[in-house]
């Protein structure tokens, strides 16, 4: 029993010495809220664990974030030990025709985006033979190692930044391991993978894929990647987004999906304007603070124009935030196209075919984007 009561006191001093952490989390939350509002696209994973002094346990990829914080508790006077990592990035390259990029490290956590064959990617840390990495778009999660090549060094890199590439054109192909289409396919492709031109033919030319496998692809079916980039500035119209939009109908809906393979809503409106010159965020609640805002009456939908994306959700009120789950491209005469089972083409006017109810009654606003 003294025994007992012993431990119990020696319980209740050791934690009397224990610093409140209370400061210290709520200089966190500021930090985070300055810095990183959106865990989607920026690293702040910070935690005080109790001590003397207390230790800053966690990593950020934000270098001004990491210095404000110390700033700010060292403004308060705040003893600490500083056990913070600041992630830095290492180069990469997707290497599959598309890539599967998880909410978490593991096969079976869910699928927050995809990215395809020659799209850089920032690489950070390693969990569980997993590592974190980051988009073009700034998108943020977790890819297994088959599916991207790391550069070894920043001079690897600038070889590659270097080298002739060309997009692939059509929606799906191969590349073979041979200049003949009976031969041993090397990898799929979709449209929009880039790799390195290796030597130039009037039927086939010889390429080399991020991860090093090289094979032949049908010279009609490329083009260098300037070239096509420059040509997609063009594009940026009305006429342009709504031909590949409609190129696309009938391609299945898929979670976190953003290529041919299977789309989201913003997935498919992010395809749809990449193929157009224009990177759209990833997510609909992200897409939707681009653009410029168009007045809208949901009885005739006038004042809106072919190519303007259209938000759903939940609109704000006096005691609750906005919130946009969907989005679809404006087609014209209250008709949209978007991904909602499939890609299809719907009505918001209610005396048309394929009325959609559910989406006049859930439409939050609308932005126009060239």
């Amino acid at each position: 029993m003294i025994r007992k009561l012993l431990l119990f006191l020696f319980g209740i001093q050791l934690l009397a010495c224990q610093p409140d952490t209370s400061q210290y989390t709520t200089a966190i939350e500021q930090v985070k809220q300055a810095f990183v509002p959106d865990k989607r696209v920026a690293i702040w994973e910070v935690e005080a664990i109790p001590g003397n002094p207390v230790v800053l346990r966690g990593c950020t990829n934000i270098p001004a974030a990491k210095e404000h914080f110390i700033q700010l508790l060292d403004s308060l006077d705040l003893s600490y030990t500083d056990s913070l990592i600041l992630l830095t990035a290492r180069q990469g390259l997707v290497s599959l025709s598309v890539c599967n990029i998880r909410s978490y490290p593991k096969h079976s956590a869910e699928l927050s985006t995809q990215s395809t064959m020659g799209q850089p990617l920032r690489i950070y840390d390693e969990a569980y033979g997993w590592f974190r990495v980051q988009t073009p778009d700034d998108y943020l999660g977790w890819l297994d190692p088959g599916g991207f090549y790391m550069f070894a060094d920043p001079e690897e890199s600038a070889k590659y930044e270097q080298a002739s590439k060309a997009v692939f054109l059509p929606e799906f192909g191969f590349v073979w391991a041979a200049a003949d289409r009976e031969s041993t396919p090397v990898s799929d492709l979709l449209m929009g993978n880039i790799f390195v031109i290796l030597e130039a033919g009037s039927e086939f030319t010889h390429v080399q894929l991020p991860d090093g496998k090289t094979g032949y692809v049908s010279s009609s079916d490329i083009m260098p990647f300037g070239e096509w980039w420059e040509a997609q500035q063009t594009k940026r119209d009305a006429e342009h987004i709504l031909s590949e939009a409609q190129k696309l109908l009938g391609r299945p809906y898929l979670w976190g999906g953003t290529s041919g393979k299977g789309m989201d809503c913003s997935g498919f409106t992010k395809e749809v304007y990449y193929r157009n010159g224009m990177i759209l965020p990833r997510d609909a609640s992200q897409q939707v603070h681009t653009g410029v805002e168009i007045p809208t009456d949901t009885s005739t939908w006038a004042g809106l124009l072919p190519g303007d994306l259209l938000f759903f959700g939940r609109k704000a009120g006096p005691e609750q935030k906005e919130r946009i789950t969907h989005v679809a491209i404006y087609m014209g005469n209250g008709r949209i196209i978007h991904s909602a089972g499939e890609i299809k083409i719907q009505s918001l006017i209610a005396d048309q075919p394929d009325y959609t109810p559910e989406r006049v009654a859930s439409f939050v606003r609308a932005k126009r984007l060239f």
